[in-house]
């Protein structure tokens, strides 16, 4: 298997693009290998199954993609209000329930449900980027030599036995 567009590096054993243009906005380019986002990639090469015994053998390589500073840090603000986000839906989900179930302040508990969606929604489009980035999945996606290698066999999930 040759990667042409990728240098092997042998210390961290795996594939480093050489191309420095990001791969998530395709405009600004990458200073810094650490802000590349990496990936794993499985290739089944032998599998046997007997009614005993399972046997699994696999092939795995980490490559890369190229990611500027301002998609490093879009990307982590991301991960980072993803779990907040996620939680205050399960919170505003609560208040409904309560509100519906617990008929004195019935008002009050509104007033706190629109303020809580109020101050989620300025969160979430606080900081908002002009410029158009992929995320994490659509820059894999996007990358022609993952592409070929997916069509080639490689998955993203570990085979198991």
């Amino acid at each position: 298997m040759m990667l042409y567009k990728y240098n092997y590096n042998e210390s961290s054993k795996r594939f480093e693009p050489k191309e420095k243009r990001c791969g998530y906005c395709f405009q600004n380019e990458g200073r810094n290998i650490n802000n590349y986002y990496f990936i794993k990639l499985y290739k089944v090469k032998e599998r046997t199954n007997h009614i005993v015994h399972r046997s699994l053998k696999y092939q795995e390589i980490e490559i890369g993609v190229s990611r500027c500073n301002d998609c490093f840090e879009f990307h982590q603000e991301l991960s980072r209000k993803s779990p907040i986000l996620k939680y205050a839906v399960y919170l505003l989900i609560l208040i409904f329930v309560l509100a519906c179930f617990w008929p004195k302040g019935i008002c009050n508990w509104y007033c706190i449900e629109f303020g809580l969606v109020f101050f989620l929604h300025k969160h979430a489009t606080k900081n908002k980027i002009p410029q158009e980035r992929l995320t994490l999945d659509q820059g894999i996606a996007s990358n022609e030599t993952i592409q070929d290698l997916v069509v080639d066999g490689w998955v993203f999930d570990k085979p198991t036995a």
